[in-house]
Order: structure tokens, then C-alpha cells, then sequence
């Protein structure tokens, strides 16, 4: 008598969870700027997979490293390389740009989650080699130190102006994902 094992998605086929979303980003390292696509969940924002990590057919991903598929990568000393996949070292990332996909599901967002006001403080970031300026959220309740002194690696910016322009040509975003301890000061802006 055979006793046949029932069929399991391997974890290396996480990509193929249904639940994933891509998230277009502009991903700037300490090494070079890549561009492409990384994953969350339906329930997750980017910033929570950044900092977090998410499961995907029963694999942790993300957790040291960020995974990104058909990339761009722009090289420090110029040019450009065309790579299918990396997995990119989080102490590495100064900052991620969302381009497009990077919030939770309209009817999945707010399940189960504690709503805090949040207010934005103008806020200016300085990184190597770029200063961005945008809105820095943090509970109403808070000020821009206490923002900074979260347990989260990556700290959430908005409307964001970046200078100089990225090798991309891009400067401004709606959403970016500054890894904190990349940041060289963080001062309020105007």
C-alpha cells in the first residue's frame, strides 16, 4: 500500500503566493541605486515590510534583506546592469521610493489595526549624498525627537523632494522609507 504525500509549495516558489503584491521603488544603497520591484502582503504597507518582514507560502521574507526582481541597477562609477533578481542587505539601503503599490488593500487595511493620529512635522533629512525634504509623520502627540527614537529601522517620509536628482533623473515622491541609521541629521524644515 502507497501512501502518497500530499503536494507542498515549496518556499522557494514565494513568489508565487497569492497574496503578494509588487511594489514599484527606487531602492539607494551605500553601493549603487536599483530599480524594480519588491513584494508585501495585501494587508501590509511597504514601510511595515520593510521593517517587518512578511511571510509568503510559509517562508519569512525580508527580514535581513530585501528582495527585488527585475532590477536596474545604476552603478556608482556610471552605467547600468540589468540583473533578474537581488536580495539587497537592509543595513545597505539609505532610503526606498515608492513609485507605485506600496499601501495595503482598500478592504484589508484597517483590519484589526489601532488607528493613531498621526501629524506631519517638515521635516529635512540628510543622507549620503542626498538631502530630502518632505513630511515626517509621527504620533500627534509627538515631536520629531521622539519620532526618530522608534524601535523601526525605516522611518516614513512624504512629498518628498530629494537633491541632487537621482541617476534616474527622478526627485520627487509621494512615499519614502528612510533606513534611520543611514541618516547623518534629521532637522525641521522652513
Amino acid at each position: 500500500m502507497s501512501t502518497a504525500m500530499p503536494h507542498q509549495e515549496s518556499p522557494a516558489n514565494w513568489q508565487t503566493d497569492p497574496d503578494l503584491r509588487q511594489v514599484d521603488v527606487v531602492v539607494c544603497t551605500t553601493a549603487g541605486i536599483f530599480v524594480g520591484h519588491t513584494y508585501r502582503t495585501s494587508r501590509l504597507r511597504l514601510l511595515d515590510a520593510l521593517n517587518k518582514g512578511f511571510a509568503a507560502r510559509g517562508a519569512r521574507i525580508a527580514l535581513d534583506y530585501v528582495p527585488m526582481t527585475e532590477v536596474e541597477m545604476y552603478l556608482p562609477e556610471g552605467g547600468k546592469q540589468a540583473m533578474a533578481s537581488v536580495h539587497i542587505r537592509k543595513a545597505n539601503i539609505v532610503f526606498v521610493a515608492e513609485k507605485g503599490g506600496g499601501q495595503p488593500d482598500a478592504d484589508t487595511s484597517r483590519m484589526g489595526k489601532v488607528i493613531v493620529a498621526k501629524k506631519p512635522v517638515e521635516a529635512k533629512i540628510r543622507v549620503v549624498p542626498y538631502v530630502m525634504v518632505g513630511r515626517l509623520h509621527s504620533a500627534a502627540w509627538a515631536e520629531l525627537v521622539t519620532s526618530l527614537h522608534q524601535e523601526e529601522t525605516f522611518i516614513p517620509l512624504t512629498k518628498v523632494q530629494i537633491s541632487p536628482a537621482l541617476p534616474t533623473g527622478e526627485a520627487q515622491f509621494d512615499f519614502v522609507a528612510v533606513n534611520k541609521d543611514q541618516v547623518i541629521y534629521v532637522g525641521e524644515a522652513g
